[in-house]
């Protein structure tokens, strides 16, 4: 059966509201109790794009809006979509279709409306809320990230490791509102081949950065990082400064290589930070 094609309507907007969007020393601190130096990430706001809308004009919280659209080529978009493209991954045993709890489903994905609203000046959180299901934070290119489990709460297994494109996304099964929704488990390849493997990568719920699995030309391990999937350093964008940040970890596209040991793959399970909202 062939694929039905669906209008895809991007409109990048990007708005700032009334407030100046800073060089990234207003509302940072000289030291904190973890060891950072800054927690304004103000020069990191005009990195994203494809996106609906950006608004900082809230003193307390940036609010980020998507479609959830990938600016790449999938195998998930219809056949005939200008962005369709066959699957030309490392993985011999992709597939597009996935076999959950006996239902096959085989979706393209759609188009969401989705809206992140995260802290503008994240702190460390006592209490560290655990990250859910459907999105825990947005890549820089409007794409939403996902936890380590699948919908079911279970660890990711081969038929989900088998059913990420060659950019390692995915669309959730058909069902219902959200239904369709591509999104990264892993690191986002595209991304990373994009603007290099130490980049800014995106932020999670909390309002703090991710970024690559490279960090001044060193690859992070586990070991590097704290429960949560992050650590406090300098990065590209703040050679000066002392961060704390989340780091992807480094994968293959290939089942057979590092995704079935790499996990957790963006986020230890818990957030760092007090976590925003997301409808």
């Amino acid at each position: 059966m062939n694929k039905v094609i669906f209008p895809y309507a991007l409109l990048l907007m990007v708005v700032y509201g009334c407030n100046k969007i800073d060089d990234g020393t207003t509302g940072s601190v000289s030291s904190n109790t973890d060891g950072t130096t800054t927690n304004n990430f103000s020069k990191l706001y005009a990195k994203m794009y494809n996106i609906v809308s950006f608004d900082s004009s809230g003193t307390a919280n940036v609010k980020i809006k998507t479609t959830d659209v990938p600016d790449h080529k999938s195998p998930f978009f219809p056949v005939g979509h200008a962005k369709y493209e066959v699957y030309n991954g490392d993985n011999p045993n992709f597939s597009t279709a996935i076999n959950l709890m006996g239902t096959l489903s085989d979706p393209d994905l759609l188009t969401q409306n989705i809206t992140f609203t995260i802290p503008r000046y994240p702190e460390v959180s006592s209490t560290h809320s655990s990250t859910t299901g459907g999105p825990i934070g947005i890549a820089r290119n409007g794409v939403v990230f996902f936890n380590q489990y699948n919908g079911n709460g279970s660890a990711l297994d081969a038929l989900e490791i088998n059913n990420a494109d060659q950019y390692l996304g995915h669309p959730t099964p058909l069902a219902g509102n959200g239904g369709a929704q591509y999104h990264y488990h892993y690191e986002p390849k595209f991304l990373t081949s994009t603007y290099g493997n130490s980049a800014f990568m995106g932020f999670l719920l909390d309002g703090f950065p991710v970024y690559g699995p490279y960090e001044n030309g060193t690859k992070i391990t586990q070991s590097m990082l704290d429960s949560y999937n992050g650590h406090v350093s300098a990065t590209e964008d703040y050679p000066n400064d002392k961060i704390y940040h989340y780091h992807v970890i480094s994968s293959s596209s290939s089942v057979a290589t590092s995704l079935t040991t790499a996990a957790p793959y963006i986020n230890g399970g818990k957030y760092y930070g007090t976590k925003g909202t997301v409808n």
